[in-house]
């Protein structure tokens, strides 16, 4: 045996109990692995996401008039049907005239015994001032002569208004739509005393409509309506809508966003939101339940994990992300939106992070894993 092949024997005895040590430290490291609890895990990436969001809401009419007697009387007439169109201005009921003809002609001879009054005074008042300026009267008598032109002056003006308020009330014995709309049914019948202010009937415009809903202070959509929300209404400005109704179909005409609350209701946590759809065939009706579908919003840098991956706990949510020491730890996290069968993470998650998916129930804060990653679902 050479001097080199017996270096070679020497050091390969020593290296076997070396080796021997890794191989079972190794080995043991495996065993530990194996019996740490496994678990699935995604890696947040940021994402552009485009978002679509409906909200239900209900239909009502954009303008809604009441028909009221504006005097006591009569109902002689009703002069319009039922459920039809009716224009600003028609004719609509008819309350007995006579009572109020009388109270206009009383008035007009009142005005013309005030006018012939007042006619006398003045020339009186005339008179008697070039008779002042002449010295022929004292100013006693000039006094007495003003203040009754001046009287008399005052009881025209008074008749006068007397007159305009009979007129007036002439006038309202013929009650005519204040608006154009659909006229409901009548609510007192011809041949009925009405009160003065008592609702006769009712019309709703129907074109356009109105949609009321809400939107959560938390939602995507609020931050985007309120952020597209000109101030100066114009239907150019405005975040345009689809109008789904309950069979699914969608409304044929595009409407617009015409008012965003600019509060949040503290009960409902939500903002008050109006569209405002055409409606020229009148095929929608107040009072029915649809859903407003948003423009698609535009979301960069999003992150949005499994929606199994999070869990709740009481009023907070929750995830759970292993760290760089393969150890488990909660976070609270602000949830935005679903997007499919995933969540939107507001804050609370990081690019990069492993977010759990699978093995939760087996997990305590602090533990070690064993963590497989899994492609973003």
């Amino acid at each position: 045996m050479t001097k080199f092949s017996f270096i070679q024997l020497t050091v390969a005895a020593c290296l076997l109990p070396l080796l021997s040590a890794c191989s079972e430290s190794d080995a043991a490291l495996v065993e530990v692995q194996e019996t740490l609890p496994r678990v699935l895990v995604v890696e947040a990436q940021a994402e552009h996401l485009q978002l679509e969001r409906t909200f239900p809401g209900n239909t009502e009419g954009s303008m809604v008039s009441e028909v009221r007697a504006r005097v006591e009387g009569l109902l002689e007439s009703r002069h319009f049907e039922e459920g039809q169109l009716v224009t600003k201005d028609q004719l609509m009921f008819s309350i007995e005239k006579a009572p109020y003809e009388v109270e206009l002609q009383r008035a007009r001879s009142d005005l013309t015994s005030a006018e012939a009054a007042y006619s006398a005074a003045k020339r009186d008042w005339e008179r008697v001032e070039n008779l002042f300026s002449d010295g022929a009267i004292s100013g006693r008598d000039r006094d007495k002569s003003q203040s009754t032109y001046e009287q008399a002056e005052a009881e025209l003006a008074a008749v006068q208004a007397s007159v305009r308020d009979a007129e007036l009330r002439f006038g309202y014995t013929d009650v005519r739509a204040p608006i154009d709309g659909v006229a409901s049914r009548e609510r007192i019948s011809p041949g009925n005393i009405v009160s003065e202010g008592e609702v006769l009937a009712i019309i709703t415009r129907l074109d356009p409509l109105y949609v009321n809903f809400s939107v959560g202070e938390n939602d995507i959509a609020a931050r985007y309506l309120l952020a597209n929300t000109s101030v100066d209404g114009t239907a150019e400005s405005m975040p345009s809508v689809q109008l789904i109704r309950q069979d699914g179909t969608v409304h044929p005409l595009e409407g617009f966003i015409d008012y965003v609350s600019r509060t949040v209701d503290t009960e409902t946590g939500t903002i008050e939101a109006r569209a405002v759809i055409p409606n020229p065939d009148m095929v929608l009706l107040p009072g029915q339940f649809v859903r407003v579908q948003l423009p698609r919003i535009d979301v960069t840098d999003a992150i949005a994990v499994p929606q199994r991956a999070v869990m709740q706990s009481g009023k907070h949510s929750v995830v759970y992300v292993v760290d760089a020491n393969d150890t488990v730890q909660p976070r609270e996290v602000v949830l935005g939106v679903r997007v499919g069968n995933r969540q939107l993470i507001q804050q609370g998650v990081a690019v990069g992070d492993r977010v759990v998916v699978e093995g939760l129930s087996l997990l305590q804060p602090g533990a070690k894993v064993r963590a497989d990653k899994v492609e973003n679902e």
